[in-house]
């Protein structure tokens, strides 16, 4: 378990957002707060997790993808929201 308090969460999806060579996170919420998360595991020993929020509050995520959408070799996230009707890309910047 990674994080019991999300509430609808849906979308899922993992890269090496920073380039350590392990896949972090990427969780969508429906209900509750409304969000796209980055998980990242700061310690495999202790199985703990650190959460970044990437959009609170704007997005109903209800499927995310990850690319390299702008070709400077970082994986980028994009997500479509269901009832917020939109989409978007959250870019990997350095």
């Amino acid at each position: 378990m990674i994080d019991s308090t999300l509430v609808d969460g849906h979308a899922i999806a993992a890269g090496d957002f920073s380039r350590t060579g392990r896949d972090d996170i990427i969780v969508g919420e429906r209900g509750g707060k409304r969000g796209v998360y980055l998980y990242r595991l700061e310690n495999d020993v202790t199985d703990s997790w650190s959460k970044t929020p990437l959009d609170a509050g704007g997005m109903t995520a209800a499927g995310c993808a990850v690319a390299d959408l702008n070709g400077d070799t970082r994986p980028d996230v994009i997500c479509i929201g269901s009832a917020t009707a939109n989409l978007k890309w959250y870019e990997n910047r350095p």
